[in-house]
Order: C-alpha cells, then structure tokens, then sequence
C-alpha cells in the first residue's frame, strides 16, 4: 500500500472515529455541547493523535509445550479512547468475555471496533476497554490495519471511578509499570479505591 493511500484511509478513518465518538458521547449524556463545541470534543478524541498501524504476523508452526497456540500478539487492552481494526480473512483475534476467549470472526468489507482504556475511564465503566489477543495461523500469514485515536495529551479525564487524569499522565504511568513491573497495570493505577496499586 503506498503512503497516498494509508494517508487517505486514515483520513476515512478518523472520520469514523469522530462519528463514533459522538454518538457514545450522546447516548453517556455527555451533553450534546460536548461535541458540538469543537475544541471540547477535540479534547477527548483529538484527530491529531490518530495513526495508523499495519501488522504482518507471518504464518508459525512452532508450538511451546506450555501453550497450545504461538501468539501474534498477548492478551492485552488498548490505551486508546477507540481502535477501528481492518483484517483480512485468516482469522486470529480473539476477544476475552464471559471468562473465556472468543473467535472474531472475520467478514468482508467489515471493520472491528475495539473500545480502549480511555473511553472506558470517560464512561465511568459503562464501557469496558475489550481484552484481546492474536493467534498466529500456522497455514497462513495475517495482515491487519489498525486505526488508534487518543484524547488530546493534556486533555483531563474526569470520572467518578478514577482520579482526574491526562493521557500523557496514564502513558508515563504504562511506560513505567513495563520498566518495573514487567506488563500495563492500566486503569487500575488511577481508580478511586483501596484496592488500586499505588
């Protein structure tokens, strides 16, 4: 894929995000002035913060004897207010509920939305950061195209279930829970309880 076009499908991207966004900011009762004053929408799903990825995860037949499946990627939620996920038809995301991993399956010319830990924070829990993970194919590789979107670096995430915070606050937090800790704490680090971490 040449840059002209990953450049023009991040931009029908973040277009979808920001439809999105607005609609889950409506139905939180966010308040309809949230999104219609630009600069307050903005804060929260900030277009400027939107990247694309493209993921190759070639085909592997190695199994360690601990695990029944190689791994793509490990179970893992995803820092950003929303992920818009494009993959083709191999197959291999999971997503955790219910206690268990459940098979996406995938369909032609349809996208994944992932909620991230963001829009979590800002929902007070209504919505849930989705768990997932990605087996590789042992027959096949996987391509996929994800679209990530942030609220604005200083923009405070105000909720009744975590203590105000910036998402530049909650990405030192993660980057240093990986150098000490070894994996992202995430949310827990900020909620407003006696069983948080600090």
């Amino acid at each position: 894929m040449g840059l002209v076009v990953l450049d023009e499908y991040g931009r029908h991207q973040s277009r979808i995000a920001t439809t999105i966004f607005k609609a889950m900011a409506e139905k939180l009762k966010l308040g309809l002035e949230y999104c219609s004053e630009k600069k307050k929408c903005n804060n929260y799903l900030s277009p400027a913060t939107g990247f694309l990825n493209v993921y190759r995860y070639p085909r592997c037949s190695y199994r360690n004897p601990n695990r029944n499946q190689p791994w793509g990627i490990f179970p893992h939620t995803d820092s950003s207010v929303l992920s818009i996920l494009n993959h083709d038809h191999v197959g291999g995301l999971q997503v955790y509920k219910d206690q268990q991993w459940l098979d996406v399956k995938p369909l032609p010319n349809t996208l994944v939305v992932n909620l991230g830990d963001m829009m979590q924070a800002m929902s007070n829990d209504k919505y849930r950061s989705v768990e997932h993970r990605v087996k590789a194919n042992k027959h096949q590789e996987r391509i996929s195209i994800g679209y990530f979107v942030f609220p604005a670096e200083d923009s405070v995430i105000r909720s009744s279930k975590y203590k105000p915070f910036t998402y530049a606050d909650f990405r030192a937090q993660v980057q240093q829970d990986m150098r000490t800790v070894g994996f992202k704490v995430g949310l827990d680090r900020f909620k407003l309880s006696d069983t948080s971490l600090h």
